[in-house]
């Protein structure tokens, strides 16, 4: 459990690009320590094993069965609501669950959510996307940029005006349909991307936004999500069964974030799919697309970043346009880790600077 190691199986799907620097250490050390507690213990707890009895064996048994009911009785409390690791989320205080994105905001109202030295009013419009105020709804004739993805793209912590769609939409003269929420995955992008397109008689152009952590995010499977299927995409349901519906199972899988090499490589190959797919959708509707690649950290060629074999894998071998944008960690949130106006406003400009001449050949 070196740290390319765990860089490549928790850190790259897990956590990218917001993970603090004591997680490597502070993680690695605690299971270090579990296992040399796991040693020490096993000598005595072998004696003791040698000299059971089966009453013993049951009653031991027993208490462990005891203790796992225990346990998934508490995760519980207030079932038929989303899991407690979820029910603090933005997406979920904002938003309600959807059968077939896994959730949406709740169109035609206004929120103040944030610290208090810090609100942001996030307004979400008729459409049910995040706009500059709650009242109406985009214009279908319009030429219009749509963009989707997660909590960057939908401007997490940050008034409208001031994230990088709304800044954009400006600086194209284009409507803005902001289609993002926060925790999706690239198949909910891809969704929310149809389901625009659908809407629109006009659509210009796509911004597609993809941070490692979507790797993880795309096999989660308490959610309605994609899947290739003899290689093919198709909407599947959330899993199904006794076992799926344990919130100890929920936690282990869905929230534990680790994949292992299988894993990676079955997420990997889906999430390339899934990005083919989404530049072919929006093109097929006259849109041109751009994947935008956020990054923390200091401005690097592609080689030299932590995820440039990845990126590498999904975008330049695939032929698909994208735009790397390097965010300083100077320019976050520092109560959650975001981009910061600032950061939004590069962004914007990086983005534009890259979409604007293949806007300029489309026509």
């Amino acid at each position: 459990m070196d740290y390319p190691w765990f860089e490549r199986h928790v850190l790259l799907p897990g956590y990218y690009p917001w993970a603090p620097a004591w997680v490597s250490r502070d993680v690695r050390a605690g299971v270090a320590i579990a296992g040399i507690a796991l040693v020490a213990a096993s000598w005595p707890a072998g004696r003791a094993l040698a000299r059971a009895t089966l009453g013993g064996a049951a009653r031991i048994a027993l208490a462990v069965a005891l203790a796992l009911a225990a346990s998934e009785l508490v995760l519980r409390r207030g079932d038929g609501q989303p899991a407690a690791w979820r029910a603090a989320k933005l997406e979920f205080r904002l938003g309600r669950p959807d059968p077939q994105f896994g959730w949406v905001l709740l169109p035609s109202r206004a929120t103040v959510l944030g610290p208090p030295q810090h609100p942001v009013v996030y307004a979400v419009d008729a459409w049910g996307d995040r706009a500059q105020e709650p009242q109406g709804a985009p214009d279908p004739d319009l030429p219009s940029l749509i963009v989707t993805g997660e909590s960057i793209a939908a401007g997490h912590g940050v008034a409208y005006e001031q994230s990088f769609p709304a800044m954009m939409g400006k600086d194209l003269g284009l409507q803005v349909i902001n289609v993002a929420c926060g925790g999706y995955g690239s198949d909910q992008a891809l969704l929310r991307l149809g389901d625009a397109l659908e809407r629109l008689r006009r659509p210009t152009a796509a911004v597609i936004t993809f941070v490692p952590v979507m790797l993880f995010r795309n096999v989660q499977d308490y959610r309605p999500r994609l899947a290739l299927r003899e290689g093919a995409l198709g909407l599947v349901p959330p899993a199904e069964g006794f076992f799926a519906r344990l919130r100890l199972r929920d936690l282990l899988v869905n929230e534990v974030r680790y994949l292992s090499d299988h894993g990676l490589r079955e997420s990997t190959r889906l999430t390339a799919a899934i990005l083919r797919e989404s530049a072919r959708a929006a093109r097929q509707r006259g849109a041109e697309p751009l994947f935008a690649v956020v990054s923390i950290g200091r401005r690097r060629t592609l080689d030299e970043h932590p995820e440039g074999a990845l990126l590498r894998e999904l975008f330049v071998e695939q032929g698909l346009p994208y735009a790397l944008v390097d965010v300083d960690p100077a320019e976050l949130l520092p109560w959650d880790g975001h981009p910061d106006p600032a950061a939004h406003r590069r962004i914007a400009t990086e983005l534009v600077a890259a979409l604007r001449p293949r806007l300029s050949h489309a026509q």
